[in-house]
């Protein structure tokens, strides 16, 4: 109870609470993406059930003593944060630790207690993994412990049914032994929903002998998608199709084959992507798009659907190459002006504002000083100035300075104008 608990402890508690349950919260939503993410690549089956910021009466019956440093309390709490994650299969546990390991730029594993192969006496399986949320990554700036439970369906339904009989009580010999004896039938039921798994996992060396009636998973799509198409598929596509076939409850390897063969459907969505992006779909964009269609409630809903889709990547692209393009741009227009007169132009960044165009002749980039100065003076909100940026864009000479229009032919290089005018 709090009231067993030193007031100076609760005050420091209630302070910290908000801050740990922020820290709680980003290595929730961290591990539910890697969680989703490796069930995509590998088929690894696991989910967060349980959250939570261990209670204060708790945290101090633990570790609290007299005289105790109350920030050494914080630190010593093995469980001071709590995570529980339950998959499907005894196999899917140590990918989903291996997971954890390797994202070691938020959390630390410090030790792995392994009570599958040595159960608690009560017969309790699982895997609890001691980690440290890193000080660099939460607003209290120390090392935060947080405990990760990772149990099987099996392991999460015998500590359920005992942790309400048997949690914190002196257990009867007779009932401790039914307690072992549930434990030993679940485990062997763990061992049988193994059998079944790994022959439904079992996966050929070769496309070819990948029947339509069987089920889908990620290592048959990338072996479908390299049969078809002669190369392998990326990561983060196949993740993305997975997703796409899921919630279009595509589950049978046929149902895909279906798909990536529909030759008048991947036309429509070519002259929507030549439409938006001048270029038809990649082979790995056209396995998307054509899950992505699938889940819409009819084929026009899903083009329409994969058309946003389309549109909005494309657009995103565009935007981000226009910013990097623009970060080449002075702060003000003043410095623009310094820089020009030292023959200083921002090349990529004045042909992305339409100053610097081609060669109507001939292909060759060409700055056009009226429409330069008319674009530069836009971006910087057409300030009132004193130097004509047309005559400094005409004055340009630099050896890195770009080609200036010739003076009698409109858009054209100095020496398509030369030639245009011998010509005349």
């Amino acid at each position: 109870m709090k009231k067993n608990c030193p007031k100076d402890f609760l005050v420091e508690f209630e302070a910290k609470h908000d801050l740990l349950k922020n820290g709680l919260e980003q290595i929730n939503s961290l591990l539910k993406l890697r969680l989703g993410q490796l069930a995509a690549r590998k088929g690894i089956r696991g989910r967060i059930t349980d959250t939570r910021v261990k209670r204060p009466a708790k945290t101090w019956g633990n570790v609290g003593e007299p005289g105790i440093d109350i920030s050494e309390i914080f630190k010593r709490t093995e469980d001071l944060l709590g995570l529980r994650i339950v998959c499907n299969n005894l196999s899917d546990i140590d990918p989903i630790i291996e997971m954890i390991r390797g994202d070691n730029q938020i959390l630390t594993i410090l030790e792995i207690k392994d009570m599958v192969l040595a159960p608690s006496h009560m017969g309790y399986r699982a895997k609890h993994i001691r980690t440290e949320l890193s000080s660099w990554y939460n607003p209290l700036k120390m090392p935060i412990p947080c405990e990760i439970q990772i149990r099987t369906l099996s392991q999460d339904a015998w500590a359920r049914l005992s942790r309400a009989d048997l949690y914190g009580r002196e257990i009867p010999p007779t009932i401790l032994k039914l307690a072992q004896a549930l434990s030993t039938q679940l485990s062997a039921i763990d061992e049988i929903g193994q059998l079944i798994r790994d022959e439904l996992n079992q996966c050929p060396q070769i496309a070819k002998e990948i029947k339509d009636t069987d089920d889908i998973s990620p290592q048959r799509l990338a072996l479908l998608y390299k049969d078809k198409y002669g190369e392998d598929i990326f990561e983060w596509s196949l993740i993305e199709w997975v997703h796409y076939l899921e919630e279009a409850e595509v589950d049978k390897v046929g149902e895909v084959r279906n798909l990536l063969d529909d030759a008048d459907m991947r036309k429509d969505l070519d002259k929507v992507s030549n439409w938006i992006r001048s270029f038809p779909l990649e082979d790995n964009e056209w396995a998307i798009y054509s899950a992505l269609v699938a889940t819409g409630i009819s084929k026009g809903k899903g083009i329409q659907a994969a058309k946003k889709r389309i549109k909005d990547n494309w657009d995103e692209i565009v935007a981000q190459a226009r910013g990097e393009a623009l970060s080449g741009m002075p702060d003000t227009i003043e410095n623009f002006v310094k820089d020009l007169k030292s023959d200083f132009v921002p090349t990529e960044a004045l042909e992305e504002l339409g100053g610097i165009q081609s060669c109507f002749r001939c292909g060759t980039a060409i700055l056009r000083p009226e429409q330069a100065a008319e674009a530069v003076l836009d971006f910087y909100g057409n300030p009132d100035i004193d130097e004509d940026l047309e005559s400094l864009f005409e004055e340009l000479s630099g050896e890195n300075t770009p080609e200036v229009e010739s003076v009698d032919f409109s858009g054209a290089c100095q020496y398509c104008g030369h030639q245009m005018s011998k010509d005349d």
